[in-house]
């Protein structure tokens, strides 16, 4: 496992402006057929740290102060980060064109999560539906046999 050091770490973080910015969202332009390319992506990132520190305070049986093992550190720290492509940009002497890139699994979990959505809402409805009935039914029995 390799390991880092925290200066390299802060030194990383601390140049995250200079390495973000178009060149990021924008690819190299592949120039064929007097076509120029131009792809374009979404580029998402984030990053953390954290770090803990704690002595018990509390006390232990008869008043007792607790033991020195119940002393605390921590640490931590992690980052992440996503690119999705989005579109390609296709210039040419005479026409720029911005080509969408659509994700038809992204299109398709949307309509089925949307789907199970529609069909929880429905049956709770019915669901709730039945209950009143079943309810307004049982108290009119019960008047009955008053």
């Amino acid at each position: 496992m390799e390991s880092t050091t925290i200066d390299e770490i802060v030194h990383r973080v601390g140049n995250i402006g200079e390495d973000v910015g178009a060149s990021v969202c924008f690819g190299t332009p592949v120039e064929r057929d007097g076509h120029t390319l131009i792809p374009v992506a979404r580029v998402s990132f984030g990053f953390g740290m954290g770090f803990g520190r704690g002595t018990n305070t509390e006390r232990g049986e008869n008043g007792a102060k607790p033991d020195e093992s119940n002393e605390g550190e921590g640490g931590g720290g992690g980052g992440g980060g996503s690119s999705t492509p989005v579109a390609v940009i296709d210039i040419t002497a005479d026409d720029v064109k911005i080509e969408p890139i659509t994700d038809s699994t992204r299109i398709a979990l949307s309509g089925i999560a949307l789907s199970g959505w529609i069909a929880f809402w429905f049956l709770w409805t019915v669901r709730t539906i039945a209950r009143q009935r079943a309810k307004t039914r049982r108290l009119k029995i019960q008047k009955g046999l008053a």
